[in-house]
């Protein structure tokens, strides 16, 4: 039988580190053990028990020695391939070494550009500080006006499919995002150039960060430059996108012309995401207008968050480009008794958009007293993705708040 392995202090701390991040759990006690195994198990079908984890983080007596097969199971569980992979991390890519790749190449070092993408490839990208070391790395380029290194980190192999992946990147992302809505015409441009061929724009960029004021401008630009369907849903994402931009612009025939090229497409769908359902059912009550598309759509949908999404996006749209702001009916029919206790960062942004979703419907019935029950629950500096579309709801907030 093979002899144990010894970890290290700085190996441990590591692994609880990435553990904690990557399960949203705070490892502290056996309760705190039994929460983690039941989350590895569902997550990465690992069964690593509630005394092994209490044994690896000296919250019972042990010797700080484990069988090589529990060590690759706990670095399997946060991404690694195995514990030696995970080992070689903490050796070469810890916070310091990161951060000194950072500063040498803000400095433009000799080689700084080879070490930096370097850097990037082995970031614990399902980690948050993986996540933010990324974005500081992006926003660097950026600052250096580098696009040469750019244009390398977005031919990067990330696995998107992977949900924490595909979450990080869209924070690490983000720089892009707020350069481009300060005015970064450069940049722009190079994202133009680029976002028909990049699926990692597409998904990272395009899809997650939708800024309804900027539809007619860069915004609109990207989109239009899409060709395929690079990505299942894209060319329906852009036919909707379009369909806005062009109501927004007075352009009703083109519009209504986009609106028919989504509804052709939709049929090629095996199945469309739920915040499409949402824009394919408003764009058709404001554009036929028929109802029975929105309420169809709405009545497909089982998961709690599925709803929440369509009815996010349906009831903006609606209050946005309807000619009166009036209370939608089927927001009665969201029951928050279905969404989970326990929510992860953007489950939460999620979810206190629908709160205030619902304020508002109540506040448009004059029920005073319900606006302002949902308003309360609402945490207002938390929307996770919708943040980008804060300017709609700050009017909102201001009469909620009166309410109070």
């Amino acid at each position: 039988m093979p002899a144990p392995i010894k970890i290290s202090v700085t190996e441990k701390d590591w692994i609880k580190f990435y553990l904690q991040e990557s399960y949203d759990v705070t490892i502290n006690d056996r309760f705190s053990c039994v929460k983690l195994n039941s989350a590895i198990l569902e997550k990465s079908h690992k069964n690593i028990s509630e005394s092994t984890l209490r044994r690896l983080f000296d919250l019972m007596k042990n010797t700080n020695a484990f069988s090589r097969f529990i060590l690759n199971d706990v670095a399997s569980a946060v991404g690694f391939k195995d514990w030696e992979e995970f080992k070689i991390h903490v050796l070469k890519f810890d916070t310091n070494v990161i951060n000194q790749n950072i500063q040498n190449y803000l400095r433009k070092l000799p080689n700084s550009n080879t070490v930096i993408l370097q850097t990037i490839k082995y970031l614990p990208i399902e980690t948050w500080v993986g996540a933010y070391q990324f974005q500081q790395i992006v926003s660097a380029a950026i600052l250096n006006r580098d696009f040469e290194l750019i244009g390398d980190i977005i031919k990067l192999p990330f696995d998107i499919n992977n949900k924490l992946n595909y979450e990080h990147l869209v924070i690490g992302f983000q720089s892009f995002y707020f350069q481009s809505i300060g005015g970064d015409q450069e940049l722009i441009n190079f994202i133009h150039s680029r976002i028909s061929s990049s699926i990692l724009l597409q998904k990272c960029l395009l899809q997650a960060y939708v800024d309804e004021k900027h539809i007619s401008g860069f915004f609109g630009k990207w989109i239009e430059a899409i060709t395929q369907n690079t990505l299942p849903d894209l060319l329906l994402f852009k036919y909707l996108v379009l369909c806005q931009k062009y109501f927004i612009d007075n352009n009703t025939s083109q519009a209504k012309s986009y609106l028919q090229k989504a509804l052709k497409e939709s049929k090629e769908q095996i199945e469309i995401h739920p915040i499409l359902k949402a824009r394919i059912g408003v764009w058709s009550l404001i554009l036929s207008p028929e109802t029975t598309t929105l309420h169809n759509y709405f009545n497909t949908l089982v998961k709690p968050f599925d709803k929440a999404d369509f009815v996010v996006i349906a009831s903006r749209l609606m209050w946005m480009h309807s000619n009166e702001e009036k209370p939608i009916l089927f927001l009665n029919n969201i029951n928050l008794e279905e969404f989970p206790t326990v929510k992860d960062f953007f489950q939460k942004g999620r979810y206190n958009v629908l709160l205030l979703t619902l304020s508002i419907n109540y506040l448009l019935q004059e029920d005073t007293e319900n606006a302002k029950k949902y308003y309360c629950l609402c945490n207002v500096t938390d929307f996770a993705y919708d943040i980008v579309n804060i300017d709609f709801y700050l009017p909102w907030i201001e009469k909620l708040k009166m309410c109070i």
